[in-house]
């Protein structure tokens, strides 16, 4: 059977991997269970104490040795490079890599502190994974909703009584721009909230979306669509859906010119005529990027 000290060191340890800025918390308890001074943790370049994130690099004593294994005071004084601060210490590494090192001002660690500490081993590993799973779907979202914000669009969830129970960065904004709070009343379907807003609801989710959401600058269209920027200035005014005359008297053009243009723009992207060019611009990857 787990001992609580043990189980409130094992929930703390994976506490830590898999919430950012957990460290300090564990090693606050860690310090308590082994009577240690000092207790800080590295993971790569970053490091931390009790106190939060750290700003001394890891001892150079570290350096080379084995991982799991649980090093004493008098073997860590062994590969100092000068005097030791500490009485006592105790350093432990695990896959990661990652190191834990526990130090006294006086005194020494027991045995106990030692199997302790060697007990965390697994658990240790176990968060540092978790932690990585965790911020590779934290990574994962990030990009997702700015994919979603560059096209207009958001999402909600929403509570039985029409109150937004959960929303992402762009379902926020959105109800923003409406003018809407926390409680949205929504019937099924497509719904216009103004403001150039619209949502369309299934069942306790809604997805809302800006009607007028501009197309990319003319000078990203004329980079991947291999055009002349007048000429992706008309693509652009096109494709937000001006006829040519209306195109030609936005951008200050003749007809003919603009007319010129068009035709550069058609044999250059193999498209035939402007509902044509509407669906390339806003069905492909140009407005994710």
């Amino acid at each position: 059977m787990v001992n609580p000290q043990d189980s409130a060191l094992v929930i703390a340890t994976i506490r830590a991997g898999t919430e950012p800025e957990g460290w300090p918390g564990l090693l606050s308890a860690v310090q308590a269970e082994t009577g240690a001074d000092s207790a800080r943790f590295w993971l790569g370049c970053a490091g931390w104490d009790v106190g939060g994130a750290l700003c001394a690099p890891r001892p150079e004593m570290l350096a080379g040795l084995r991982l799991r294994r649980v090093y004493t005071g008098a073997e860590l004084a062994d590969r100092a490079l000068g005097p030791t601060p500490f009485a006592d210490a105790r350093a432990l590494g695990v896959a990661g890599p990652a190191w834990v090192l526990l130090t006294r001002k006086a005194g020494e660690f027991r045995a106990r502190d030692s199997a302790r500490l060697a007990g965390l081993v697994p658990h240790l590993e176990q968060a540092l994974e978790l932690g990585a799973q965790m911020a590779a779907l934290r990574d994962a979202a990030a990009r997702a909703g700015r994919r979603a914000r560059r096209l207009g669009a958001g999402w909600l969830r929403l509570g039985p009584r029409g109150e937004v129970v959960a929303a992402d960065a762009g379902g926020r904004e959105l109800l923003a721009r409406a003018g809407l709070g926390v409680r949205v009343d929504l019937a099924a379907g497509l719904t216009r909230l103004g403001s150039g807003v619209e949502a369309m609801r299934q069942g306790d989710e809604a997805y809302l979306r800006a009607t007028d959401q501009p197309l990319p600058p003319p000078e990203r269209l004329a980079r991947h669509l291999g055009l002349s920027l007048p000429e992706a200035r008309l693509a652009r005014a096109l494709g937000q859906g001006a006829s040519l005359r209306e195109a030609a008297a936005l951008l200050g053009l003749t007809i003919e010119t603009a007319r010129f243009y068009s035709k550069q723009i058609y044999a250059k992207t193999g498209l035939r005529g402007q509902p044509a060019l509407i669906r390339r611009l806003w069905t492909g990857a140009l407005t994710l990027g």
